[in-house]
């Protein structure tokens, strides 16, 4: 039994003869019909009643027709999984990723990802880039994509682009009403920041105030910035649709910040997967500057 000969007995099947199975396939009807024979003399069992040009399946052949389907469908996979392993494509991916980019950009790439590569399976952990480099050295994750100042970034984590960061609150919170903010200023007011775990402790990235609020996830940091819990300094991508549509408000400074990179860390070398993830998020952080 072989997967052409099943994939006549379907063709034929489905459209309810060997004449109208040629004109939608393009396979000769002489063809389908020595592949069904075949079929049919290798399994002893008549798969159609024929009865001048009408054909009806037997009740044997259509018991088994539920299982021709999926025997293709598993063809199908067996082909494309030696196919993916040939062209380097990794049967799993493991990412760990921070949210300073926006959920919907995310969301698009890993559905372009399952479409381009369906059998890789990917796992997506979110936390904070610090924790990042332990993940990939553990081997928990393949790459690993965060936001890092120039300072904070691990030693084997690789530039992808510069991010504009803006100091963010709400439209009535005090600091949106003056012209021009200072570290004074902010000192005053509670910050909304990053926290991680660093050798089993928490530790917040604070930056001019003693009185702050630390959250894990920058997404959470902005959606408590616009409720006016506090002010926040976060990166461009993840507010820019808030302050476009005045949720949040970006604070006029003259302050020397910090710089700040998208980075990547990656275990061993890249596969096809990865490969393509990271061109995408290349390609998307050129179009956020």
């Amino acid at each position: 039994m072989r997967a052409e000969q099943v994939q006549a007995f379907i063709d034929v099947t489905e459209h309810g003869s060997f004449a109208a199975a040629a004109r939608h396939t393009g396979i000769k009807r002489s063809t389908l019909s020595a592949s069904v024979n075949a079929l049919e003399d290798s399994l002893g069992v008549a798969l159609f009643e024929r009865s001048g040009n009408s054909l009806q399946l037997t009740a044997v052949g259509e018991s088994v027709l539920p299982d021709c389907y999926r025997l293709l469908t598993s063809a199908s996979r067996i082909n494309k999984h030696c196919q993916q392993h040939l062209q380097g494509v990794e049967s799993q991916l493991c990412i760990a990723r921070d949210d300073a980019l926006p959920e919907a950009f995310w969301r698009q790439v890993m559905h372009d990802l399952k479409q381009r590569y369906p059998l890789t399976a990917i796992s997506v952990y979110l936390l904070p880039p610090q924790e990042h480099a332990q993940f990939v050295l553990r081997q928990t994750v393949d790459i690993a994509f965060g936001l890092y100042t120039a300072e904070g970034a691990a030693v084997n984590a690789s530039n992808l682009a510069p991010v504009s960061m803006s100091l963010v609150a709400a439209p009535d919170h005090p600091l949106s009403r003056l012209p021009n903010v200072t570290k004074d200023d902010l000192a005053q007011y509670t910050q909304v920041c990053l926290t991680f775990d660093q050798g089993d402790k928490l530790v917040s990235e604070a930056l001019f105030s003693t009185n702050y609020l630390g959250l894990t996830m920058f997404e959470v940091i902005r959606d408590a910035v616009i409720n006016g819990t506090g002010w926040a300094l976060l990166p461009y991508p993840l507010v820019k649709d808030a302050l476009t549509n005045h949720t949040l408000c970006a604070l006029n400074h003259d302050l020397l910040l910090e710089s700040h990179y998208y980075r990547y860390v990656e275990g061993e070398s890249l596969g096809v997967v990865a490969t393509a993830l990271l061109t995408n998020v290349t390609r998307f952080l050129g179009t956020t500057r």
